[in-house]
């Protein structure tokens, strides 16, 4: 079996439902976890062909990969509710890179599957994927990619079915938004009519925002099995026949349209959410207010919030460390100290694997 910085991989590397990237599960210590490889970048391991001012180049975008995501997974770890599920190692091996999360054993529920729920269910979900996600907006992260196949939904000890959200590769912070159409990463079916703005040039500004629309989106395909309507009769240069996103219709004009027989609060909701102007939407944490008003303290029960891994947390998390980084040789795999330095057991100076350890674990 293939083993990757203590990782024993379980299966070969896919890439189905992936995008960009490569998957597949590991053991480690007895507890399963999910590996993710990233097709892009790659460090210039090994790279007797490019010349120095190109591998100059490809380690400075490998170390800019490194920093992003680092600060990206730390905030992941230290704001989630449990149900934003952890990175727990970032590392490379070599020239790919790669992260391990806990595996989370996925009921693979289909959007029907939970369309068909009683309200009450189809409620609860909802407001726990709210939860998770107003616990990112609370650090100005903003996920970027939020539709059903970033959901999983998973028993938890006690048989109770909570959500979990995954894929955070999208992501970024409220202060540091992607600038270039091609820095925009997601599905276009959930994007905002800000960031279809953005894509016809104008400088819309890409906030926590875009997340709540993509949640109006999904949360009304789990209570309807359908996406939202659009009317674009009155908007002058509409090709009848033309296929829009609901974001992109509503960026040129149309009009929203949702199912009356919808219950009067949810439809009232969802209106909001899908407002074409940002600031008119609620935050995340209204959403969950609304789906959820029997809460006092606006939280979730214990069984809600499981951890990744489904066992309760014993103790609140202690002050965070600073975050472990360590470097291996690419050589002969031995602990060194500083990039690049000579490695005291092969006595070679190599181009070492980077691991990264974010806080809040």
């Amino acid at each position: 079996m293939e083993t990757l910085c203590d990782y024993v991989l379980t299966g070969n590397m896919t890439n189905q439902n992936a995008g960009y990237s490569l998957w597949c599960f590991a053991e480690k210590n007895g507890r399963e976890y999910f590996i993710k490889q990233f097709l892009a970048p790659k460090f210039p391991f090994g790279d007797t062909v490019s010349s120095e001012e190109r591998i100059r180049k490809k380690i400075a975008d490998c170390v800019g990969f490194e920093k992003k995501k680092s600060r990206i997974y730390a905030a992941v770890n230290r704001f989630s509710d449990g149900n934003d599920v952890r990175v727990v190692d970032f590392f490379r091996v070599k020239s790919k890179y790669y992260i391990a999360m806990e595996k989370i054993r996925d009921l693979s529920w289909k959007i029907s599957d939970i369309a068909a729920l009683p309200e009450t269910d189809r409620r609860r979900l909802c407001a726990v994927i709210a939860h998770a996600v107003a616990g990112l907006h609370e650090g100005r992260l903003v996920h970027a990619d939020l539709k059903h196949e970033n959901i999983l939904f998973a028993k938890t000890p006690s048989g109770l079915v909570s959500a979990k959200i995954i894929d955070f590769d999208s992501a970024f912070t409220e202060d540091d938004p992607p600038l270039n159409r091609e820095d925009i990463s997601g599905d276009w079916v959930y994007f905002a009519p800000e960031v279809w703005g953005r894509f016809s040039g104008e400088n819309t500004n890409l906030s926590c925002k875009i997340d709540v629309f993509a949640l109006g989106i999904l949360f009304y395909r789990y209570f309807t099995g359908e996406l939202p309507g659009y009317d674009m009769s009155a908007v002058p240069g509409f090709t009848p026949g033309e296929k829009l996103s609901v974001g992109q219709a509503i960026w040129r004009g149309g009009t929203l349209v949702l199912k009356e027989e919808l219950p009067e609060d949810i439809r009232r909701l969802f209106l909001g959410m899908l407002a074409r102007d940002a600031d008119k939407r609620p935050s995340a944490r209204e959403v969950f207010r609304a789906l959820r008003p029997d809460l006092a303290e606006e939280e979730l029960s214990a069984e809600e919030a499981q951890p990744d891994n489904g066992k309760a947390e014993e103790e609140p998390r202690k002050e965070e460390k600073p975050p472990l980084r360590v470097h291996y040789c690419a050589q002969c795999g031995c602990q060194m100290t500083e990039e690049g330095e000579v490695c005291a057991s092969c006595r070679k100076k190599q181009a070492t694997s980077f691991f990264y350890r974010p806080t809040g674990l």
